[in-house]
């Protein structure tokens, strides 16, 4: 059976160059990419999906041993959705010699198949608070900056599923995952994180279940250990280093069983044999390997036993001399309106204390070999600098940008995207729902009618029958989007949408829509078939116009405007780069949710987030609009975004008709 090992040991995390706080949406790139169970919660751990209670996924602690706990469970009833995880908490506490496993199982919606979409990703945590969380049916830990990322090894085929599949670290189906842990200082929780892909199926998602989780402790000193390099070691010159390693132990003494001994070294933790077909005799303690200077190099010693059985050894790293420049902090992503400057920017240092250069170079497809060196001029300044700016941009700057950093020996920078930000769409509903700012223009199905709106003529639908289909695209909104427009509703059918921009049902939906039947406002951005929902309770009022506006940075985070003014702030996936072929304005991609009903004017549509005071600039474009709040103000009672002798007449008069305050003055704005 396939195997995947993990040394997680809390000080590898810095040194092999992973950070020591990750967090999961950088690691799975989805809205609620984990789940944590717990096995101390009346002997039950419990996944965060599923029905309701009592019927939640669940895995039952089948034995309380302490050295041996194990939480079974069933295909049919203990399930995470793939784009979850799962892990285990520790109120008091674990360290020394640990070993997870867990059977999997893998499921793509409408059957079986052989495997996740990547890698999957198991992080630990080393913080004391983590053991106070109070974990209960559907829920999970927040995103507190708790948990660090730890590499893994594996020794299954790469390719898992045949041409269609060749991922290395991807799981096989029914695979025994085998994690082992050796950890200086304590740790309160482990978690396994879903890779957040889908790979078949009508929606693209799928499922895992784990069919069994097991615990065990051990002894430290019942594999071989490293001598040198010790762990972590840094600075090791390669010309004169032994790997040197103590062998299992029984009694103070080698273990009498061990009959030789095989080593592995890599630049990952899946090392490949460097010792030979044939065991190293059982007195060898060390081996000669070649070495590269700038490396980080993973090694282990596995004991061969008499019995013909391998006994597999703790992973060890180290980094050997450093004569490359380092990159300390690389150049990020970035967006600018036309006409606006853009600024990359690289921090780095020299490990031999010499002085650094510059270059920046421009890659329009971002495909290594149509690089152009850049120089200074109206277009560009800083060219070989840490800091290159772009200046009054437009259009013809997209593309990417990186930097050659050069100490004697040149190094290169991530290659950083630049985007125009721009309006993609504009249907202003001037008598037809055609695109002004470029070729999105609308189809109306049914019978709308066109009526006097907030600025110029709305659109108008009955909610029967009436909607407007968009032609293809909306596909790169990787530095986020806003969506602004004016509606006047007339009925709370259910999920009924301004817009939705999509594939299909849980399709890479990007949508704006009324909450169910409720009041509640909602923009939501699916990850193939993963959603990720941003709520503004109450935001929605029936025959009134009203300004709704949506947000999205590029890191997925959202805030809902009404009238201009910031109502709800939330996160939500960041979407998929993709072609978009099923895009509605006033009609969901799901069959039961109920068309829109009422009028909406002025749909705009960016590839980019813009600011309060953007939004503001929105909201003041309606004629009858004299201003606008960029933010709420306590105790406005009248809505004219200020707190003055109006609004304490108001909230006088409130107290009067009560006669106490908060009986019912409940709400201040």
């Amino acid at each position: 059976m396939a195997r995947l090992c993990v040394l997680l040991c809390a000080s590898i995390v810095v040194f092999c160059g992973y950070p020591v706080e990750v967090r999961a949406e950088e690691v799975t790139d989805q809205g609620v990419p984990f789940m944590t169970i717990s096995p101390n919660v009346q002997d039950t751990a419990y996944f965060a999906t599923g029905g309701p209670p009592p019927d939640y996924n669940r895995m039952v602690d089948g034995n309380n041993e302490s050295t041996h706990d194990t939480w079974e469970g069933d295909n049919g009833i203990v399930n995470a959705w793939l784009y979850d995880g799962f892990g285990l908490q520790f109120p008091e506490g674990i360290n020394g010699i640990q070993r997870l496993e867990w059977d999997l199982q893998v499921f793509v919606d409408g059957g079986w198949y052989d495997t996740l979409y990547e890698p999957v990703v198991v992080q630990v945590t080393t913080d004391p608070r983590f053991a106070a969380y109070a974990l209960t049916p559907g829920t999970y830990p927040g995103e507190d900056g708790l948990w660090m990322t730890v590499p893994y090894c594996h020794d299954y085929p790469a390719n898992v599923w045949g041409a269609a599949q060749d991922y290395p670290g991807v799981p096989a189906d029914s695979t025994t995952f085998v994690f082992e842990m050796d950890f200086s200082d304590t740790i309160y929780g482990i978690r396994i994180i879903g890779d957040g892909g889908g790979v078949a199926g009508a929606d693209g998602t799928g499922f895992v279940a784990v069919e069994e989780l097991r615990i065990w402790t051990g002894d430290p000193t019942s594999r071989a250990t490293a001598v040198w390099p010790p762990h972590n070691a840094e600075d090791v010159p390669v010309e004169t280093t032994d790997l040197v390693w103590l062998p299992a132990q029984e009694g103070g003494e080698t273990d009498p069983n061990i009959v030789g001994h095989y080593v592995y070294l890599g630049t990952d933790p899946n090392g490949v044999r460097i010792s030979g077909s044939a065991p190293l005799p059982v007195d060898t303690v060390s081996f000669s390997p070649t070495l590269l200077k700038d490396t980080t190099y993973y090694w282990r010693v596995d004991e061969v036993l008499d019995d013909g059985a391998v006994l597999r050894g703790y992973i060890y790293s180290f980094q050997t001399e450093r004569t490359l420049p380092d990159i300390e902090v690389q150049p990020e992503d970035t967006f600018a309106t036309t006409g606006h400057d853009a600024v990359f920017r690289v921090i780095a240092t020299d490990p031999l204390g010499g002085t650094l250069g510059y270059q920046w170079y421009y890659d329009g497809d971002g495909v290594p070999g149509g690089e152009v060196l850049l120089t200074d001029g109206p277009n560009y300044s800083g060219t070989a600098t840490e800091e290159l700016t772009l200046r009054e941009t437009d259009a013809s700057d997209e593309g990417y940008y990186f930097c050659i950093v050069d100490n004697g020996i040149p190094v290169a920078t991530r290659m950083a995207r630049f985007i125009e930000g721009r309006l993609v769409a504009h249907w202003t509903m001037d008598g037809d729902p055609n695109d002004v700012a470029n070729g999105y223009g609308g189809a109306a199905i049914g019978e709308p009618v066109y009526e006097s709106g907030k600025l110029g003529e709305a659109i108008r639908f009955d909610g029967i029958n009436d909607y407007v289909t968009l032609p293809g695209g909306f596909e790169d909104f990787s530095a986020g989007l806003t969506v602004a427009l004016w509606a006047r509703p007339t009925s709370t059918a259910n999920w009924a949408r301004f817009i939705d921009l999509a594939n299909g049902p849980s399709a890479d939906n990007i949508l704006f829509a009324r909450g169910g039947t409720s009041n509640d406002l909602v923009l939501e951005i699916y990850k193939g078939g993963t959603g990720g929902a941003v709520w503004g309770p109450g935001l929605l009022e029936l025959n009134v116009w009203q300004m709704l506006a949506a947000t999205v940075d590029s890191a997925g985070n959202v805030t809902l405007y009404k009238n201009g003014v910031r109502r709800t702030i939330g996160v939500t996936n960041r979407p998929g780069i993709l072609w978009r072929n099923s895009c509605f304005i006033g009609r969901s991609n799901w069959d039961g949710d109920g068309l829109y009903a009422g009028s909406m004017d002025d749909i705009r549509l960016y590839n980019y987030p813009l600011t309060p005071q953007e939004i503001a600039d929105l909201y003041l474009l309606a004629p009858d609009v004299e201003y606008a709040c960029v933010e709420p103000v306590p105790f406005d009672m009248n809505n004219d975004c200020r707190m003055d002798l109006g609004d304490f007449a108001i909230l006088a008069e409130l107290w009067m008709q009560c006669g106490r305050y908060p009986t019912c003055v409940t709400e201040v704005p």
